[in-house]
């Protein structure tokens, strides 16, 4: 009896240990912040990281010529790979997705410059130039958001589709562009470099891409070349993204409403 009373004792009590221990796992799934040292310069390098509960990882860092970068990685229990016939596309929570095949038509020679893969796992160019104190739209929409999702195809054919949370990502992605956290109550992912920003540079990049079928070749490469100069500049918010551009899309539209 008292055998039994014991035995019954021990199980509850490795049950309670096995519960405890899978409840502080889901808790520290989040975003960290990452301090590494450059191999050459022994610079500090910051980068945010996840570990999702499926194994998924995603790490955002910074190079040095400062465009930020994201790294994606399947799961080491995982045996498929990823496949450089069709990248990834990732979205933030109901945001618009952001189709990575698309950087294959940015490129200039054989060899890829924005993106990498290999095996399981998938380099690429987010932002092209981390201006300090500003916060590149997508950076915002994970900031201020609740899921990433990610996208994915494999050399056997298969899709499949990586669900990160964004808990406490806005604290690490802050410390690792060196701004201040944003504000989940007051921020909003608009902001004055958020979604205004990313649909002015969409439909002039829009119209760059009609200039391909052009009877000049340098239409395409000069309107190409005056976005990423206006894109980049420090400190560039949608009004001034106007003025450098000389785009105001919504002109006519305001005279005619006068």
């Amino acid at each position: 009896m008292i055998r039994k009373y014991l035995y019954s004792i021990t199980i509850t009590f490795v049950v309670a240990i096995a519960t405890t221990s899978i409840e502080c796992q889901a808790a520290r799934v989040q975003w960290f912040v990452e301090v590494l040292a450059d191999p050459v310069s022994k610079k500090a390098l910051i980068e945010a990281r996840i570990l999702t509960k499926d194994g998924y990882r995603l790490h955002i860092f910074k190079k040095k010529d400062d465009s930020i970068w994201a790294r994606f990685r399947l799961p080491r229990t995982m045996r498929k790979q990823l496949t450089s016939k069709k990248l990834p596309t990732f979205w933030i929570d109901t945001f618009d997705p952001i189709e990575l095949e698309r950087l294959k038509k940015l490129e200039v020679g054989f060899n890829p410059t924005l993106y990498k893969q290999r095996g399981k796992q998938v380099e690429f160019i987010v932002w092209g130039s981390a201006t300090p104190g500003l916060i590149p739209p997508v950076m915002r929409q994970m900031m201020l958001g609740e899921n990433i999702y990610i996208k994915y195809w494999t050399l056997m054919g298969d899709q499949g589709l990586a669900e990160i949370p964004l808990a406490r990502a806005n604290e690490a992605i802050a410390q690792f562009l060196k701004v201040q956290p944003l504000n989940k109550r007051t921020d909003t992912v608009q902001g004055d470099s958020g979604s205004s920003f990313v649909t002015l540079a969409k439909r002039f990049t829009e119209i760059c891409e009609d200039l391909k079928f052009s009877p000049s070749d340098n239409h395409y490469t000069e309107c190409r070349e005056l976005y990423i100069q206006c894109s980049e500049a420090p400190e560039m918010t949608t009004e001034k993204l106007k003025v450098c551009l000389d785009f105001f899309p919504n002109r006519d539209k305001e005279k005619q409403d006068k």
